[in-house]
């Protein structure tokens, strides 16, 4: 083989006249390892463009000195390869013969990220791919056979591709290959005595497989091989065990899980290794799940417990690690969590370890789980003093820890534990911290911000409209240049604005929404349109004073001289045209109806109010963003309402004879695939009036909400 390290450019070029295939079939045989693995990659979209007897004949043999490359790396992308070779062939085969309509319609041509969209979703079972003509041909003969050769491959990454690619390959299989094709693969690398690496490999796959293979296989093969796996005399083959029980006993069923699965787990919590221990701490949460309530809250809090106390800190610490999420399991069940396990939760907020760091990683492990474990003392109902008492000394601590991603935690899910708090509770023990999180760094902030609506809801309605300052505080506290903030606001807007009085939305949220509609940041201004059709929505006092400002602020941004903010006018006009921003109130089965009466309302109140008199001028307008915008929104009207009003009628025809607007439309609306091809290039070509330089020629057009993006006229 040549050597890599004396290569010259012209040595590494690659001859661009070939067709795909035969490039494809020349630089996969390459002496050159960087070549061959450029072109393994390019495998699968390579040989969904091929026939099948072409792929046969040329390609397979290629595939089959791949699989001895030198290079791992090229024997690992050869593994991902050939698989989306296999079920895309298969899926290509469906797609032509229309046998299953509901397939989502491919590309043209058909890619290899289609095929592992089909491979992952939930209904490939139903396209029956084992009925195909390559079915055979590759799947059965050819690669399900050199799987199983390189699932013994010296390179661990190679073997672990492998594993996946073996799982995904018999979701496409008949039920009944399954036993002889794949099951029997596994359990030969079960039985490999003189292999430990094949019998670790073996417990992950029989895990994996579990799903595939039905839970009769399950129990009668899978089941006995893995407690024997359990008792492995190498102590990594026993880990591998640990880690991978509970998958399938997610499968064998309750009744075999606790005679046959559980015993075998407990003996490995007992394991003289520390590491196999460990394992069992790190998946205890897993088996938790797959047992009753009564073996969760006897044998496995016993279990746990022990796990607690371990000789070993490193299973000591994993155990306190999953502290939490094992307390969140026994959430729902009648019996009041185990003090011995609370108590433990509790010290982790002041734990001493010894290691700096590892007390920094267990403090984070317990508030990401306080939320959850807050809802498991008091079964999932409204917790009372009880409950919330025993936590709240250790939530004060936690939420004034020096890591300030402790903090950010707790930030992200304080509105999550004042929804199992009563409002008096949250008043009295979360408000300060609402608070405290609001002043502190930008990494905190942020977390309680994004929550703040559902955090408001949470309290009675006189302490929610004391902390209406907040929000004029973020804008003001904030740096102008920290848009990310204004955006997070911005979008809650909707749902805050019925959080509070008409009074205090005249003269609070108002001026907010104002200022937000012309923000220099284009996506900013674009989240803030559903708050101004969401002020319109408003119904009490007051309302009226709020809509004559609103009118007042979008007749402002219709006549602007910047057509940025003409944009926004059209965009908040077509977000009530489509009611996008109304809330549902009603049954399901009522909401459809309800939903178009009040669009036809607000379609009447803009019309009322002159809003479409000043849109159907934005038709003649000289920048063609304005005008694709006014297009979206005259189109976006209902069309009965369209009926009743030429003057929309007409300034649709006039803007579908606009020769840019169209063309504009078609690019990026219609056809967007296009985009990227010669006809899209044709049909979308930014074409500018009397030399008029248009958004689009800058470097494509957004959608309309997107287009409101920057540059005065």
């Amino acid at each position: 083989m040549q050597d890599e390290t004396s290569l010259r450019w012209e040595d590494l070029a690659i001859d661009d006249s070939l067709e795909a295939l035969p490039r494809l079939l020349q630089y996969t045989q390459s002496p050159i390892a960087l070549q061959r693995l450029v072109h393994v990659k390019q495998l699968s979209d390579v040989c969904l463009q091929t026939d099948l007897p072409t792929l046969v004949n040329s390609v397979l043999p290629i595939i089959r000195k791949l699989e001895e490359d030198e290079e791992y790396v090229v024997r690992q992308h050869l593994v991902e390869q050939v698989v989306k070779v296999g079920v895309g062939v298969m899926v290509k085969e469906v797609v032509a013969s229309d046998a299953l309509p509901a397939l989502p319609p491919p590309p043209v041509p058909m890619t290899d990220s289609y095929v592992m969209e089909i491979l992952e979703g939930e209904e490939i079972s139903k396209l029956e791919l084992f009925k195909t003509t390559p079915y055979r041909t590759l799947i059965l003969e050819t690669f399900l056979p050199m799987l199983a050769r390189m699932l013994s491959d010296q390179s661990p990454e190679v073997r672990t591709v492998c594993s996946s690619g073996l799982v995904s390959l018999s979701k496409c299989m008949n039920t009944v290959d399954l036993g002889p094709h794949v099951l029997t693969v596994v359990l030969q690398l079960a039985h490999d005595d003189e292999n430990e690496e094949m019998r670790m490999t073996a417990a992950g796959l029989l895990a994996d497989m579990c799903g595939v293979i039905g839970a009769d296989l399950v129990r009668q093969f899978v089941a006995p091989e893995i407690i024997s796996l359990a008792e492995d005399p190498v102590f990594r083959v026993r880990k591998a065990s640990a880690l991978n029980l509970a998958k399938i006993c997610k499968v064998a069923g309750p009744a075999d899980t606790k005679n046959r699965l559980l015993p075998a787990y407990v003996r490995l919590t007992r394991d003289d290794m520390y590491r196999v221990r460990k394992a069992c701490a790190e998946s205890l949460v897993e088996m938790s799940k797959e047992v009753d309530s009564a073996t969760r809250r006897g044998e496995l809090v016993s279990v746990f417990a022990g796990l607690l106390e371990d000789s070993s800190k490193f299973v000591r610490n994993a155990a306190l690690q999953h502290l939490g999420r094992f307390i969140s399991t026994l959430a729902g069940d009648e019996d009041p969590v185990p003090s011995l396990l609370i108590e433990k939760f509790i010290g982790m907020a002041q734990i001493d370890t010894g290691d700096a760091t590892t007390d920094a990683e267990l403090r984070l492990h317990c508030a990401f789980s306080f939320p959850a474990v807050v809802q498991a003392v008091e079964g999932g109902d409204k917790a009372g003093k009880g409950g919330w008492l025993a936590l709240v000394d250790a939530f004060q601590v936690l939420v004034r820890d020096v890591m300030w991603n402790v903090r950010k935690t707790l930030s992200c899910s304080l509105h999550e534990i004042a929804k199992l708090l009563e409002p008096q509770l949250v008043e009295r023990d979360l408000l300060q911290v609402f608070e405290l999180f609001l002043r502190d760094s930008e990494e905190v902030k942020v977390g309680v911000i994004s929550h703040i609506y559902e955090f408001l809801s949470v309290l009675s309605p006189l302490c929610r409209e004391s902390y209406l300052h907040t929000l004029t505080e973020i804008f003001d506290s904030g740096s102008p240049l920290n848009w990310r903030m204004r955006h997070i606001v911005a979008m809650q807007l909707p749902k805050l604005i019925n959080l509070f009085e008409m009074k205090s939305v005249q003269h609070n949220i108002l001026p907010l929404v104002v200022n937000l509609i012309r923000d220099p940041v284009a996506e900013v201004r674009t989240s803030s349109f559903a708050a101004v059709a969401s002020m319109l929505e408003l119904k009490g006092g007051n309302q009226g004073k709020v809509q004559v400002e609103i009118i007042r602020e979008m007749t402002a941004l219709a006549v602007s001289t910047t057509y940025v903010d003409r944009v926004s006018f059209l965009c908040i006009c077509q977000i009530l045209a489509t009611g996008k921003a109304l809330m549902a109130t009603g049954p399901p089965e009522e909401e459809d109806e309800r939903r178009k009466l009040r669009i036809l309302e607000l379609c009447n109140l803009m019309q009322k109010q002159k809003l479409l008199t000043f849109a159907v001028k934005l038709k003649e307008d000289k920048t063609s963003n304005v005008r694709v915008a006014c297009w979206n929104l005259l189109t976006s009207i209902p069309e009965d309402f369209l009926a009743k009003h030429k003057e929309l009628r007409k300034g649709v025809e006039e803007l579908e004879a606009d020769e840019v607007v169209m063309k504009t439309v078609r690019k990026v609306y219609l056809y967007p695939a296009l985009e990227d091809s010669k006809e899209g290039e044709e049909a979308g070509a930014d074409v500018g009036i009397k030399g008029e330089t248009t958004e689009s020629s800058k470097g494509g057009v957004a959608p309309a909400q997107a287009q409101a993006g920057r540059g005065d006229t």
